[in-house]
């Protein structure tokens, strides 16, 4: 007799599991010995604004002649810089086709069973959403951004000649969709009407919206999720039906002249205070504008969620050409650090049909067993496992800078169920889901805790000190570290210059073997790839051909696939320098972020207690500068690599407009003949063209570099160094963020520390991303640690249980393990990493990203170095350890 679907509630286990690491706080390492939990970290904000608030209301009360009020300004354009640090947020890329069940897996994550409208049979979301935190009421807030009234006039023009075109020319996908835009918007008699017509009716179909005529956004705010539901759902649903509602013929959807909806979540801070949620619809649009900011929120994704119909995950070749379409974007020119697949919908499925051609051993159910939904939960679980080995097997990254693709098999219907559950929460994968959203923010908001506090205390360290007068020999003193100061300044920025100068003429050498390469090969290959491909013909391909030309080069098809003239033109250039762009622009020792990381003008020593807090704004200034330079080349990466594409477009461009305007019978071979004869005739300019731009920028990138080194420390220096006269006095203030500041590096800073340890020489060292210490003594403290540590010698037998723990939780650990820096310095002093391993674990930015490269170390070092991982993770992180140890 079957048994009915259990219900959740206080008693279920995995109900309360999940309640428990949802009210717990996640602790969050700062220091070694150190713990802090969110909420703790947005108080050492707090307190740090308090301070600085403070301190700028002092400010303004100082006039001339008691104070420098050019010093004064450059204070005030300091401490207003800090509040852009909070405003820097992670951006997570949905993909996925229409019907994959994405907006109900957002739902799901975000805890809102009708936040995006969903559940509609045959409707998609057909605009760009981005999904944040409402941090200002306990609203639900829409931002809908139109494109221009001039664009819509463009599409429409466009719209009404596809319907017009006959023969082999003729695409009905193409018609449907110019059809569905304008019965969405005039109305469902509109279809066959004249422009002019079309255009008459707006006065009154467009009432509802005057925002789209005057070029701003519409807001709209609501109490309820249902109710915020159903009001979006015309700016952003392509279907008639929502919530099973059909709507009257005279219902306006006004979702074809909408740019991108931006949606304010109330009560989300814990999962989206520093996210941002991007539901990236993957159908192509003749919208221009709307295809742009595709391309650009690509480049944009620090994280990608992949999500398709589990049925048909590992074969689906829509998802699979979006992730490899997605990575292209990504990768050389973009910012993602991680990809995952979510294959949703798995409580899809009939146990029947799935158990014909399986055991009941592989099902782990036994033989006797006629519980339908034991039989069912034994299908679903056995499919998912399947899926994520299937889909895993069949992934290929292709780019270092991007992590391991993560598989998650996930049931949104079955986690938001009350009763007659099939499978427990934690089976439903949505908690592991936000868990992972959840870590994402945590991370950023530890960086924004720690960017924000080092800033404030150097900005304070050196207005606390201008009020301790200045004598003389202090002031020969502070003379004769500028001028040391300066040529090291100069000294050091002779040295990135020759540096950045070794980078052109590398890019040089490789460019010009990809010139070469170019012109032999572009002919054949852009008829290969783009003009006449082998086995497409016909008005089909007529149509993606004048797509093609209609879009400069570029279009995407409604499955995501995408057909680049230019990228196909520009791909041997780009063959020729992926290893020198690797090389230049990723994470490594010989990247120009990692010089940027290794440049300080920073002494060793200097015994003067007075200009410890001058030199600590030093510090804390080129930590800030070098955060800011470092942002600025991954933005300027971005042009970088599209600068090869761009430069191709703009030289096929006269062709693609020639080719847009033929028509007729046999236009289909004459713009082939127009698109292959300009190529043959352009290629020896074309491709020295893209060359040139491209060296340009790396050009402009080092003179920027250089420019914004010299200029802001120079400002620094004389800011720090040369103010007398005494501003008020803000002891109190100064004390509250110092006392913020050493909660947040672990230890206090001593007096001895004040007077003895102001500057090191960080020539060749990186900067942890941990702390930013005025003097480097970790060397000393490893010495140490070798010196006390005596090893103990295990039995086999809890070596080899140690190991299994750590195998058997290898993904909880990377997500969750704070204290990482802790573990391997315990590692390094135990002699079970080298020296090269731990500076690796230190380059890397977050506590997951260092856990990652320490269990590369770990999967190759065997039993042995996972004991010792064991070990160090029960004296550093014992409440994960014994969390995951409990049943």
């Amino acid at each position: 007799m079957a048994t009915q679907g259990h219900k959740r509630g206080s008693d279920d286990p995995s109900t309360s599991n999940d309640q428990s690491r949802e009210g717990n706080k996640r602790l969050c390492a700062i220091a070694k010995g150190t713990a802090a939990t969110p909420t703790l970290e947005m108080d050492v904000i707090k307190v740090a604004k308090e301070g600085i608030g403070k301190v700028l209301s002092r400010l303004d009360k100082v006039s001339p002649p008691f104070a420098n009020m050019d010093f004064i300004g450059y204070l005030r354009e300091k401490i207003s810089a800090l509040d852009a640090i909070i405003d820097d947020k992670v951006v997570v890329g949905v993909f996925g086709r229409s019907g994959a069940g994405k907006s109900s897996l957002m739902n799901a994550i975000l805890g809102v069973k009708t936040l995006l409208p969903s559940g509609t049979v045959g409707a998609c979301t057909s605009v760009i959403i981005q999904v944040e935190a409402n941090m200002t009421d306990s609203n639900y807030v829409a931002e809908i951004h139109f494109i221009s009234k001039e664009e819509w006039e463009k599409e429409l023009e466009s719209l009404l000649k596809i319907k017009e075109i006959d023969g082999e020319e003729k695409d009905k996908r193409m018609v449907n969709m110019s059809n569905s835009k304008i019965q969405a918007l005039y109305g469902e008699d509109a279809v066959g009407k004249s422009f002019d017509e079309l255009k008459s009716l707006e006065s009154e179909t467009f009432s509802d919206i005057p925002e789209f005529f005057s070029s701003t956004r519409k807001i709209l705010s609501f109490g309820t999720a249902t109710k915020f539901s159903t009001e979006i759902a015309c700016y952003i649903r392509s279907k008639r039906k929502i919530h099973g509602k059909q709507y009257k013929s005279s219902q306006i959807h006004y979702w074809p002249l909408v740019k991108y909806v931006t949606i304010k979540m109330p009560n989300s801070k814990d999962l989206l205070e520093h996210i941002v949620l991007v539901d990236l619809p993957g159908t192509g649009d003749c919208n221009k504008a709307r295809d742009e900011m595709w391309e650009s929120y690509i480049t944009k994704c620090s994280s990608v969620w992949v999500v398709a119909d589990i049925d048909r995950a590992a074969a689906d070749r829509d998802a699979w050409n979006m992730l490899d379409n997605s990575i292209s974007n990504m990768g050389p020119g973009g910012q993602c650090q991680n990809i995952t697949f979510i294959c949703t919908k798995t409580d899809d499925i009939n146990p029947d049909n799935y158990m014909l051609e399986m055991d009941d051993e592989d099902l782990h159910i036994e033989d006797s067993s006629n519980d339908s939904e034991e039989q069912k939960r034994a299908c679903i679980l056995h499919r998912n496992q399947q899926a994520k080995m299937e889909i895993q097997e069949n992934y290929s990254n292709p780019y270092e800078a991007i992590d391991e693709m993560q598989v998650f098999t996930v049931s949104s219907q079955e986690f938001q169920k009350d009763n007659n559950c099939i499978l427990r929460q934690e089976e439903t994968e949505i908690p592991e889901l936000r868990a992972l959203l959840k870590s994402l923010n945590d991370q950023r908001s530890e960086k924004v805790m720690r960017d924000y506090v080092i800033g404030a205390y150097g900005i304070l360290s050196m207005v606390h000190v201008v009020n301790h007068g200045i004598t003389k020999s202090m002031e020969t003193e502070k003379k004769k570290l500028h001028k040391l100061l300066e040529q090291r300044l100069e000294d050091e920025l002779q040295n990135i210059d020759q540096f950045m100068s070794d980078i052109h003429m590398e890019f040089d050498k490789c460019l010009s073997a990809g010139v070469l390469e170019s012109e032999k090969t572009c002919v054949t290959r852009a008829k290969e790839e783009v003009i006449a491909p082998k086995g497409k013909g016909g008005g089909g391909y007529h149509q993606t051909l004048r797509a093609v030309c209609n879009g400069q080069g570029f279009c995407r098809s409604t499955n995501g696939v995408k057909t680049n003239m230019n990228a196909s033109l520009s791909s041997s250039l780009c063959d020729a320098i992926k290893n020198m762009f690797s090389k230049t622009f990723k994470k490594s020792q010989k990247s120009i972020s990692a010089k940027i990381d290794n440049f300080s003008i920073l002494l060793e020593r200097h015994d003067e207690e007075t200009m410890f807090p001058r030199l600590a704004f030093l510090k804390t200034e080129e930590h800030k500068l070098k955060a800011d330079l470092k942002h600025e080349i991954v933005q300027r990466k971005k042009e970088i690599y599209s600068s090869l594409v761009k430069s191709i477009m703009t030289s096929m461009l006269p062709s693609y407009t020639e080719a847009s305007n033929v028509h007729g019978k046999g236009s289909l071979k004459r713009m082939q003949d127009i698109l292959e004869s300009h190529i043959e005739s352009s290629k020896s300019t074309m491709f020295h063209d893209a060359k040139g731009k491209m060296l340009t920028l790396l050009t402009k990138l080092s003179e920027y570099i250089v420019q914004e080194i010299r200029s802001k420390l120079k400002e620094a220096m004389k800011q720090s160094l040369h103010n007398e006269l005494p501003l008020p006095d803000i002891s109190e203030h100064y004390e509250i963020v110092k006392s913020a500041y050493e909660k947040m590096m672990g230890k206090p800073i001593t007096d001895v520390e004040d007077e003895k340890c102001l500057l090191e020489d960080t020539s060749g060292k990186e900067m942890t991303s941990e702390q930013v210490p005025l003097r480097n003594n970790r060397n000393d403290e490893k010495k140490k640690k070798k010196k006390k540590k005596k090893k103990q010698r295990k039995r086999a037998k809890d070596v080899l249980a140690d190991a299994v723990f750590v195998d058997k939780h290898m993904s909880a650990l990377i997500k969750r393990a704070a204290m990482v820096m802790a573990i391997a310095d315990d590692l390094l002093g135990e002699d079970m990493i080298q020296d090269e391993t731990y500076s690796d674990i230190e380059a890397a930015e977050t506590s997951e990203k260092k856990m990652r490269v320490l269990y590369k170390a770990l999967r190759s070092g065997g039993p042995m170095i996972k004991s010792a991982f064991y070990t160090a993770l029960q004296t550093n992180e014992p409440n994960l350890v014994k969390d995951l140890a409990s049943p």
